[in-house]
């Protein structure tokens, strides 16, 4: 029996999007970008009353937030002032022209030696990078999962940014997939640990994919960032 499937990407954060079971236990396989399809990570959603959504890396692990997935879901499904729940945390989500917004509640934030270490249900280390271009971001990533500092810290996603004129760049290598082109959940935890440091509660950030908006108010985080479809069809389940 064929399994429905759609391909999208918010700022080059690309998913392979489904509502068959099936197809999450062969995750790896489609993920390989030489073989198969391709994407960073697969989204199973199940549209229920509250609807939950399920994240997989490119390596089959499950991932425990995924904003860009997230954006993109709401603006497949048309979803407006809508709650979905991954893992233990729910997200508020509302479809815009050309993407959507994501809202949650505040990351956790610390910091060990210069780096930000971050909860938003998946977890994060970030720090400041003057040559973000040129830096070896993978080669960096495997130093810091080795390093004592972060022996506590399980699956982390790794980020450095450049605070610019106008906004702020990132890069961020994740846990299961290697460097995405942007992360949803790096770019809100970075921007919400910096505005305490910038006294700023709108940030926009520029990743290699494209660019987002964080707002940060009273009551938590949103993002703004595009998504868009780029292919349907059917795979066998």
């Amino acid at each position: 029996m064929k399994s429905k499937y759609t391909k999208m990407q918010s700022n080059g954060n690309d998913f392979l999007i489904t509502e068959d079971i099936k197809l999450v236990s062969k995750t790896k396989e489609l993920s390989d970008r030489i073989k198969n399809i391709g994407f960073d990570q697969l989204l199973f959603f199940q549209n229920k009353e509250i609807p939950i959504l399920q994240v997989f890396n490119a390596d089959g692990s499950e991932a425990d937030n995924c904003v860009n997935g997230l954006r993109c879901i709401a603006f497949l499904y048309g979803l407006k002032n809508t709650y979905i729940k991954i893992k233990k945390r729910s997200f508020y989500v509302n479809k815009t022209k050309n993407g959507a917004v994501v809202r949650g509640s505040f990351p956790q934030i610390k910091k060990i030696q210069d780096w930000y270490v971050i909860n938003f249900g998946n977890n994060h280390i970030a720090k400041s990078c003057e040559d973000i271009d040129g830096f070896d971001l993978k080669s960096a990533y495997k130093t810091e999962r080795e390093n004592m500092l972060f022996n506590s810290i399980d699956n982390f996603n790794m980020s450095i940014f450049k605070i610019c004129e106008n906004s702020i760049k990132i890069r961020t290598y994740e846990n299961g997939t290697g460097e995405t082109l942007s992360c949803g959940s790096a770019t809100i935890s970075v921007a919400y640990a910096l505005s305490f440091e910038l006294g700023l509660n709108e940030l926009t950030f520029k990743s290699l994919g494209g660019e987002t908006k964080v707002y940060i108010s009273n009551d938590g985080v949103a993002s703004e960032a595009s998504a868009e479809i780029i292919e349907e069809g059917f795979l066998n389940g």
